[in-house]
């Protein structure tokens, strides 16, 4: 995913950090976090957790239902018009957030690539 990305065409040599907070996880209701770190185009961070609370600060905190997150990763929505519709709630100024959402759209497209399976 990472090889694939141009700082400068796909994240515009953007900085910033999301903290994303994926709710409503079925089967038993639970939430996750993922975390982006973003220095002048180059992904820095990408972490993924478990649980309620994180400990790294950042830039921008979306939090939205696992349904949303997953229309988004599956191309039937866009993290801005998900914004718009209020599908998703954020902290931090909203037009800056609104103006990385397309540099941030290269990241999710890396993202629809990873899978579960592994060569061995």
């Amino acid at each position: 995913m990472h090889e694939k990305l141009d700082p400068e065409k796909d994240l515009k040599n953007v900085t910033t950090s999301l903290l994303g907070v994926v709710e409503h996880i079925p089967p038993d209701d639970s939430t996750m976090n993922f975390y982006l770190n973003i220095d002048h185009g180059h992904l820095i961070d990408f972490i993924v957790s478990s649980g309620d609370s994180y400990e790294k600060e950042a830039t921008f905190v979306i939090t939205g239902s696992y349904g949303t997150f997953r229309s988004i990763l599956k191309g039937e929505i866009n993290m801005t018009i998900a914004l718009l519709k209020n599908r998703l709630k954020l902290k931090g100024n909203k037009i800056n957030a609104l103006r990385l959402m397309k540099p941030l759209d290269g990241v999710i497209t890396s993202l629809r690539e990873v899978t579960d399976e592994f060569e061995g």
